[in-house]
């Protein structure tokens, strides 16, 4: 680990600030480079490196600093609130005035967060005086974008900094840092969990419970590879669209609006379930849940608090998974199955079962093939928007790799494959199906006639109805 010596104050009436540490995994980056880039998985502690550069540095000199993301719909999805906490980590409030979409220094420096979405080949001269330029979360950073940025960070001495979790050896940063062709103006630092000195043991078991369960996923979260998307997988191109465009992000619940929810209801497998709310123009996942093994009534009073008959009980069950407040709940969308197989003992279908628990209205869905509910979802993903909440980014995981299944025998593709993601995956398909917000509906075969035998010529639709005189003979 090294430690970079403290600067002298210039003002004798500014606090002295704590030393800036630095872990050894990043200290190839503090040498002067045009093109700083740092990525791995989550816990390595990317974002905090280029946090505490950047406040360090504009604490000690007059600096003009941009924050970039490809897409900002809020200042809450910038990286403002890590920058707040960097300057109490140093001791700093003195110097540093927070304002609501800039932070200023007492040295003169300024700190602006943008989405590059928001520029075009005009406007983005306004960032032309700037001397750093920090891309957070750089996988998400298009073409275009890295076309229009580069160019314009021109100040002699400026730096482009770059943090990102790896996804696809096609994104931007990934071909322009490891494509090949090494640039002398550039620097880079592969770093991960096990390079971060500060690991702390919560993120530590949250990465072994990753890896136990689906190890493949982890080592892309945690460990920095590549995400695995296979040919088969259903709605990949879909998911990583809505990530490029912003639509992965900061969309919390709004109180203002019910709460559909959306299930998919295993016997003795996972039961998954979508909360969705639906504003007429686009529809929003709030949250996610899945288990297995649990009864309903279990599941009932861990995914739907707000229905315990006992109120005292409500705000520690949200607490626990993760909610600020209630939900009003709209519609419950399931299966056409749920009022056919019973729930436990008694005889009584799921459907009576879930109603006597508060689960109502309860809306089933017509009998439809794979097929139907795949084309459904097509439909609807391009409208969604996704909360950036673990849980649904667990349910976004498994649409992500929803894959249809190889015939051992004809080699190629054969309907979808039943897996522990196909439940999540099932459970957004039944409501994309009866949603009313898709267009075009999902393709139904149009059932063709049946042929009519006419003078031992078969022809197509019904025959043309004529009237018959009768005569008696």
């Amino acid at each position: 680990m090294t430690t970079i010596p403290q600067f002298p104050n210039s003002r004798s009436t500014l606090s002295t600030p704590k030393k800036l540490e630095v872990a050894r995994a990043f200290k190839p980056l503090l040498a002067p480079k045009r093109y700083k880039g740092a990525y791995g998985g989550r816990g390595s502690a990317k974002s905090h490196f280029f946090a505490g550069e950047l406040i360090w540095r504009c604490s000690q000199a007059r600096l003009r600093c941009v924050c970039i993301r490809e897409v900002q719909n809020s200042i809450r999805e910038s990286v403002r609130q890590l920058l707040i906490d960097k300057i109490g980590t140093f001791d700093l409030g003195d110097r540093f005035t927070v304002l609501e979409q800039e932070i200023r220094g007492r040295s003169g420096s300024l700190i602006v967060f943008k989405g590059m979405q928001s520029f075009n080949s005009e406007n983005i001269k306004s960032l032309e005086g700037y001397d750093i330029a920090w891309v957070e979360e750089a996988q998400n950073l298009s073409e275009t974008s890295l076309r229009l940025l580069r160019p314009t960070i021109r100040k002699p001495g400026s730096e482009l900094w770059f943090s990102w979790n790896p996804r696809h050896e096609t994104d931007a940063v990934d071909r322009f840092f490891r494509g090949g062709g090494k640039r002398g103006d550039t620097v880079l630092a592969a770093v991960n969990w096990h390079d971060n000195p500060w690991f702390p043991d919560v993120l530590n078991s949250e990465k072994e419970s990753d890896y136990a369960s689906d190890p493949e996923m982890a080592d892309h979260v945690w460990g920095g590879a590549y995400e695995i998307v296979s040919e088969a997988s259903y709605y990949a191109r879909l998911v990583a669209e809505a990530e490029r465009q912003g639509r992965i992000g900061d969309f919390p619940h709004d109180p203002g609006r019910t709460v559909v929810t959306s299930w998919d209801i295993g016997i003795d497998d996972y039961t998954a379930i979508w909360f969705l709310q639906d504003d007429g123009i686009r529809v929003t996942a709030v949250d996610y849940h899945e288990t297995s093994g649990q009864g309903a009534e279990e599941i009932v009073r861990e995914a739907l608090p707000e229905l315990q008959p006992e109120p005292r009980l409500i705000a520690p069950a949200l607490i626990s998974i993760g909610r600020e407040r209630p939900y009003a709940y709209g519609e419950h969308f399931f299966p056409h199955d749920v009022k056919l197989r019973e729930w436990g003992a008694g005889g009584r279908s799921r459907a009576l079962t879930l109603m006597g628990l508060g689960v109502k209205p309860i809306r089933v869905g017509a009998q439809q093939g794979p097929a139907e509910r795949v084309n459904a979802a097509r439909a609807l993903l391009p409208l969604m928007r996704f909360n950036r909440t673990k849980r649904v980014m667990l349910g976004l995981s498994r649409l992500r790799r929803y894959a249809r299944r190889q015939s051992p025998t004809l080699g190629g593709f054969a309907g979808p494959l039943h897996d522990i993601n196909s439940h999540g995956a099932d459970a957004f398909g039944e409501y994309a199906i009866n949603c009313p917000l898709i267009a075009p509906k999902p393709l139904t075969p149009r059932p063709r006639p049946r042929p009519q035998l006419r003078g031992g010529v078969f022809l197509e639709g019904p025959p043309v109805e004529r009237s018959i005189r009768r005569t008696r003979t």
